[in-house]
């Protein structure tokens, strides 16, 4: 059979075919015996290209430098076969005889199978007492609605409307004071310590900090102080920016600016005796900073008892795991549970 390989490629492999033989000559005899001119170079004739007895592991194997001797081409594994077995088909269910009351668990059980019975065969019969029965779970959802609406709305502790109004103006003033008692915690902390903002020369954001920095002194009287982590001073800025110590990196900070809040900082030699609260990494509007100012005073309890009781207004009314640690109920006496949980909720109002 005539090759089907384009001539230039034929003289390729043709080439390498000659550089195999020369090699494996080389190992064997330590002569030149193995180096054969080709018979087309022999006789001068270019034009023809004689036919090579060659096999494509030759080729592979000259390529990367390991010629083939005579070793066995590695059989491939062959794949696992998948044996699927047929599935099984199951006889259709049908309902269990004999009439029982219907409630959830009866419907739980039996709506599926009469839902099948109807799907395998829709006579009339099947799809009418299909109707029936799912007529049934519509009503007793309605029902279920209805005494739930009732009950939350006769009773204000388990009212959501009562712990923030679902209208407009309620929850503008719900939001409104929570916007005020943030601005008294960053006034109420202004007074006990400041804030220490890690930047670095190259930083895009670090500048634009600045601005933001400034109008929280002016508004809200607290100092800050820039620390740079890589010794530069940030390009067109005014503050002067102190060298950094290592405490970036013992705060475990990441990205510049980051904002730490210091209460009551103290001048140490030795072990530091400061309190560091990461207020936020990356840059942040002005807004958002006195947000994350006043939480971190939340969170350590640094601010007046009615300045922490206004920040909590949209936790208003919602318990605590610590009231639920302790709660023990009787499901058999439904008339024992809201007078169980009530005074919990009290306490949160």
């Amino acid at each position: 059979m005539a090759s089907t390989r384009p001539p230039i490629a034929r003289l390729l492999l043709t080439g390498m075919a000659a550089l195999c033989s020369s090699s494996i000559g080389h190992a064997q005899g330590g002569s030149d015996a193995g180096l054969a001119t080709p018979p087309a170079a022999a006789t001068g004739d270019r034009g023809a290209v004689p036919p090579v007895d060659l096999r494509e592991d030759y080729a592979d194997h000259f390529l990367h430098y390991e010629p083939l001797m005579g070793r066995p081409k590695p059989a491939r594994a062959s794949a696992p076969v998948l044996v699927v077995s047929p599935a099984r088909s199951e006889p259709p269910r049908s309902p269990a005889s004999g009439a029982s009351r219907v409630d959830i668990q009866w419907l739980q059980t039996n709506y599926p199978l009469l839902q099948e019975q109807a799907l395998n065969d829709p006579s009339p019969v099947n799809a009418r007492a299909l109707a029936y029965v799912q007529r049934i779970i519509l009503d007793k959802a309605s029902r279920y609605a209805n005494a739930m609406h009732d009950a939350v709305m006769a009773d204000p502790l388990i009212n959501e409307n009562s712990r923030v109004p679902y209208a407009s103006m309620g929850a503008t003033a719900v939001r409104n004071a929570d916007l005020q008692a943030q601005a008294t915690a960053v006034r109420e902390l202004a007074r006990m310590g400041g804030l220490l903002v890690f930047v670095d020369s190259e930083c895009r954001f670090c500048k634009a900090q600045l601005p933001i920095l400034d109008y929280l002194h002016h508004e809200y009287g607290i100092e800050y102080l820039l620390v740079s982590i890589d010794g530069g001073t940030l390009p067109g800025s005014k503050t002067h920016a102190i060298r950094d110590t290592g405490v970036f990196a013992k705060l475990g900070l990441k990205i510049t600016p980051s904002t730490v809040f210091v209460p009551k900082p103290s001048p140490y030699q030795g072990s530091d005796p400061n309190t560091y609260l990461i207020v936020s990494q990356g840059f942040y509007a002005a807004d958002d900073m006195v947000k994350q100012i006043s939480f971190a005073g939340y969170q350590k309890h640094l601010l007046a008892a009615a300045t922490m009781r206004d920040l909590a207004v949209w936790d208003q009314g919602i318990l605590e795991t610590s009231d639920l640690a302790t709660l023990e109920l009787d499901p058999s006496k439904p008339e024992t549970i809201p007078q169980q949980i009530e005074p919990l909720l009290m306490k949160r109002y």
